[in-house]
């Protein structure tokens, strides 16, 4: 039977004002590291992030999902307890016969909004549940990797091999099963091609082939990240890597959005929706 879910990410509550300010200097460094800002007056607090999230939720109920998954970086401070309970407070307004799925970002569990410990770890789990874990909807398995752990794990000992472990498992059971998989991170695993060198926005070549190897061989077909604030949609052979564009602040040319995504016999096909449409 085809039923449909909601992509978002990046809502990242702050994230504005952190981009606000900024002189032409701290611009085109910026675009040095693949990120396009503007030049805007300086705010302060998480207001005009929190209407756009507020806006996506809104949406969700109008279009009806079978289930919302939030894709990470849902603060841009990990440690502003201000941010947490707005986030919170607006995804409390999603109808109640739409649950939500959360997936680890690294403004989320990194303690630096890029390695994360122990206590960062222990934070997030207290907020929003297991980091890393599956669930089953009809005839496919949901797979939700804490990908900031995969990206930087010199700080968690366990963390990285816990999870390998965990995802290897996942993927045998659902093939004996015969489930469709479908997998969930904050990071793509790759950008533009499987091969590309390490950037801020990829997952590292030495940990990507791994899992690359587990989703060939386990015949998975498509993943979902964002991270990028930006779409793009590439291939490794079959296998689809989906990284979908910002609820919140954009770093490319895309527009903020979400991903709806229709899951039928024959296959998944989705679909980018801006904004402003629902605004």
């Amino acid at each position: 039977m085809k039923f449909e879910f909601i992509f978002m990410t990046d809502c990242q509550l702050g994230a504005y004002a952190t981009f606000s300010g900024l002189s032409e200097a701290e611009v085109a460094e910026l675009a040095s590291r693949d990120m396009r800002a503007e030049v805007v007056p300086k705010v302060d607090g998480f207001e005009w992030d929190a209407n756009q999230y507020a806006t996506a939720i809104a949406a969700a109920n109008s279009l009806r999902p079978d289930f919302v998954v939030m894709g990470g970086d849902m603060v841009d401070d990990p440690g502003s307890e201000d941010q947490l309970n707005s986030l919170l407070r607006i995804t409390s307004k999603l109808d109640q016969d739409i649950p939500m799925r959360w997936v680890p970002g690294n403004h989320d569990i990194g303690a630096d909004t890029v390695v994360p410990t122990r206590h960062s770890i222990d934070k997030y789990r207290e907020a929003f549940g297991p980091d890393y874990y599956s669930f089953d909807y009809r005839d496919t398995r949901f797979i939700v990797l804490d990908t900031v752990v995969i990206d930087s794990p010199q700080d968690v000992p366990g963390e990285l091999d816990a999870q390998m472990e965990f995802l290897e498992s996942e993927l045998d059971r659902a093939r004996a099963h015969q489930k469709r998989v479908v997998l969930f991170g904050h990071h793509p695993l790759f950008v533009r091609d499987a091969g590309e060198e390490d950037t801020y926005w990829n997952l590292p070549i030495a940990r990507r082939r791994p899992i690359l190897d587990l989703i060939h061989r386990s015949g998975v077909k498509h993943a979902f990240a964002g991270h990028w604030h930006r779409n793009a949609i590439a291939f490794d052979g079959d296998f689809e890597m989906v990284t979908s564009g910002p609820v919140g602040y954009p770093l490319g040319r895309d527009p903020s959005g979400f991903r709806t995504v229709v899951v039928g016999e024959t296959g998944l096909q989705h679909t980018y929706l801006p904004l402003e449409e629902f605004s």
